[in-house]
């Protein structure tokens, strides 16, 4: 038996005890080290209109593994790994794409389709696995998943050092946004944010903020005819007409954020100046890598991005403050168990 924070039937997620079933063909079983808690787990958690009973939620997790099925060759126990939580069908035009995302496996992932992180101990396909390098900890590691979606992101933009960005949102995402710009040489940067403390910690960048009241006058003056880009992260249906009156000619909008209503756009206005409207969604194998990389290279904010460490008794407490804007915190982290305290390379 193991522990995991399991939903029930309250709309609340309880710690019990919880099968540990060995693992199936293919798969290894991950002592859980640390679990990120995500905007998508408070969609999953609140948004549909039954509870989600029996589910185990957490997709961006560390930690160790402790077995594998007799047919997985190349990882053994104590291999240190973080996990892309994307089980690849390998037969979609995605899959066959060079760079694609796989819809079918992103849904049929852990803590979506498939218990999560939100536990001691997880099994997982071993095609998701990704080695951590030597001098990298096991609780920055569990920031790979967040950061491939922000490099995934950035890419999409097509951007160069020298060029103009807007970022909308300082969320967790908005806020990798801005770490990978900074990693990639690209400075001129304005994030756009309403709350004082996640301004605060954008600026910490180096790059400019303002409020959504102060945008157009920002932007302005600092990029003239506009930015080169907009990443539009907040979630927000009306950031996208937003981002189209800030943009240039062909400038390009990425949209990030994830809405659940419609976002009106006047077209006309994107088709007289050719701009371009883009998605960007998860990660592919090579995003997951550099993310990866810009972490144990240290190029990435780790220190001011996650503001809470918790055990599994406090995840409930913590969706709820992040749900409805009550607490401070950026990014929290859950540690389900201490098995990443015994890592010399594990940061505190």
């Amino acid at each position: 038996m193991g522990i995991a924070a399991v939903i029930v039937p309250e709309r609340a997620l309880e710690v019990t005890e919880v099968d540990r079933l060995p693992c199936a063909p293919g798969e290894v079983r991950i002592e859980v080290a640390y679990c990120g808690v995500c905007g998508s787990d408070l969609h999953l958690f609140f948004d549909p209109p039954d509870p989600l009973t029996g589910h185990v939620l957490g997709h961006e997790f560390s930690g160790i593994v402790s077995e594998a099925a007799a047919d997985v060759a190349g990882w053994n126990p104590g291999d240190r790994v973080v996990v892309r939580p994307i089980d690849d069908c390998g037969d979609c035009t995605a899959c066959r794409s060079e760079d694609g995302v796989c819809l079918t496996g992103l849904v049929r992932g852990p803590g979506l389709g498939r218990p999560g992180g939100l536990a001691e101990s997880v099994t997982v396909p071993a095609g998701m696995l990704h080695r951590i390098p030597d001098d990298l900890s096991l609780r920055d590691a569990a920031l790979t998943e967040p950061l491939a979606v922000a490099v995934r992101a950035v890419e999409r933009a097509e951007v160069v050092p020298g060029d103009g960005v807007v970022v909308f949102g300082a969320g967790p995402i908005g806020l990798l946004v801005v770490e990978v710009l900074r990693a990639s040489g690209i400075t001129d940067v304005l994030v756009i944010e309403p709350n004082d403390a996640r301004r605060a910690l954008a600026s910490g960048s180096g790059v400019r903020t303002t409020t959504p009241g102060r945008v157009r006058e920002e932007a302005a003056a600092l990029f003239g005819d506009g930015p080169r880009a907009v990443l539009e992260c907040s979630g927000h249906p009306g950031c996208a007409q937003d981002a189209v009156d800030l943009l240039g000619y062909r400038g390009r909008l990425v949209i990030v954020g994830i809405s659940s209503v419609p976002s009106e756009v006047l077209l006309s206005q994107v088709s007289m100046f050719e701009m371009t409207i883009v998605g960007s969604t998860a990660y592919s194998e090579r995003d997951f890598d550099e993310a990866l990389g810009h972490l144990a290279a240290g190029r990435i904010r780790v220190d001011a991005l996650v503001t809470s460490v918790v055990g599994l008794d406090r995840v409930d407490a913590k969706l709820r403050e992040l749900s409805d804007g009550t607490g401070p915190d950026i990014k929290v982290l859950v540690q389900p168990t201490d098995s990443g305290s015994h890592d010399p390379r594990n940061s505190t």
